[in-house]
């Protein structure tokens, strides 16, 4: 009776995490982070697809699944994704000829000034770097449609408790979409309701985003049709220069809360 109450509580848990199969080229590797970034073909799964062909990160279990990843190496691996996580398991290099992966030429280095943007928000104002002067910026990129739940989601989830923790602040959050073509104005305000966020702390950004993501380190392109996307979050200080670059989606919101107001503190 006790193994069967068991199995019971552990079959509705099973049930939820579905298997993926994913074919790729890895474009970054963080083994301290355990994650990857793989430009991935499109992945389905007996005839049900689950998500276009892009760029996106992945997270392991293991940091041992990463070694002897680089860079332009194909691999194949499962993509196991539950209610709240997803992560990569059984990745192996699955042959095929390397492909060269270009740094972006655009990328800046920390203490370089931010070129000046204009971009709009989700209530169709613009919004420009040189308006921000005076004030921290720190800038993520997600899509509305990602469909990984430690990925956009996390990201997002993230920025809402620093807008919960730093109100009051020297401090503008801007969420700035990949996936523009789709994320409209009207569509980024529905997404910003869903995460409570207050325009004037939190702003949805979209337009022709692609020179300001080069210049912040974000791998981004359209490839027929597909996005190419990985996950980069940065600090701008008072004067637009940039003090910090995070990579991936793994990170607490308690770390970039630390190194945030660790430059409110400084003087402009």
């Amino acid at each position: 009776m006790v193994a069967i109450l068991l199995l019971l509580l552990v079959l509705p848990f099973a049930a939820a995490a579905k298997t993926w199969p994913v074919d790729g080229i890895v474009v970054a590797v963080d083994p301290l982070a355990r994650t990857m970034i793989v430009s991935h073909r499109p992945i389905s799964n007996k005839g049900e697809n689950y998500m276009a062909a892009m760029s996106m990160p992945f997270r392991t279990l293991e940091s041992a699944e990463l070694t002897g990843l680089y860079p332009g190496v194909r691999i194949e691996f499962e993509l196991v994704v539950e209610k709240d996580r997803s992560y990569a398991r059984n990745v192996h290099k699955s042959g095929g000829p390397d492909v060269a992966i270009p740094a972006p030429k655009e990328q800046l280095k920390i203490g370089d000034t931010v070129p000046d943007f204009a971009l709009t928000d989700q209530g169709g104002r613009m919004v420009r770097l040189a308006d921000l002067r005076g004030k921290i910026v720190a800038v993520n990129f997600l899509y509305t449609r990602c469909p990984l739940p430690d990925v956009c989601p996390r990201l997002a989830a993230n920025f809402a408790l620093l807008q919960k923790r730093l109100r009051g602040k020297d401090l503008v959050l801007l969420s700035v979409t990949v996936d523009p073509d789709y994320d409209t104005p009207a569509v980024l305000a529905e997404y910003a309701r869903r995460w409570g966020a207050e325009e004037s702390i939190w702003k949805f950004l979209t337009g022709d985003v692609a020179k300001l993501a080069a210049a912040l380190g974000e791998v981004y392109w359209f490839d027929e049709g597909s996005i190419g996307h990985n996950s980069t979050t940065s600090v701008i200080d008072r004067n637009g220069r940039l003090a910090a670059v995070v990579d991936g989606s793994s990170w607490r919101a308690d770390q970039l809360e630390k190194l945030i107001t660790y430059h409110l503190e400084q003087a402009p």
